[in-house]
C-alpha cells in the first residue's frame, strides 16, 4: 500500500511540475519590466489565445530565464527577439509609431 501511495504522490508531482512549466505565464498573468521610457506589458494569455505556443519563443528568441534579455527596441525592429514575429507579416510591427501602445502600456 505504501508502494502505491509514493507512486501516485511522484506521479502527482511530476504532474505538478510539468503544468507550472507549461503555464509560465498564465492566462490572466502578465510579465512587466520598466523600459527608459515606459513599463512593457506582456500578457502571454493574448498570445495564447492567438494560437501561440510557449514552445514559439523558448528557447528561441528568449531563453527560460528570468532576466536573460536584455531588449532594446534597435534590436527589435531588426527582428531579434519581440521582432521575430512583430514584422508587420506575422504579427503587428514592432517598428511602426501606431503599435507602440499595444506594449509599452505604461508611459
Amino acid at each position: 500500500m505504501k508502494i502505491i501511495l509514493g507512486r501516485i504522490f511522484v506521479i502527482l508531482l511530476i504532474m505538478f511540475f510539468i503544468v507550472g512549466i507549461a503555464t509560465a505565464v498564465p492566462i490572466g498573468r502578465v510579465l512587466e519590466w520598466k523600459t527608459g521610457i515606459s513599463t512593457v506589458v506582456f500578457d502571454g494569455g493574448i498570445h495564447a489565445q492567438n494560437g501561440f505556443k510557449c514552445s514559439d519563443c523558448h528557447p528561441d528568441p528568449f531563453m527560460m530565464k528570468k532576466g536573460y534579455a536584455k531588449m532594446k527596441m534597435v534590436e527589435i525592429i531588426k527582428g531579434k527577439y519581440c521582432g521575430k514575429c512583430h514584422d508587420g507579416v506575422k504579427a503587428f510591427a514592432s517598428n511602426k509609431a501606431e503599435f507602440c501602445a499595444r506594449c509599452h502600456k505604461k508611459m
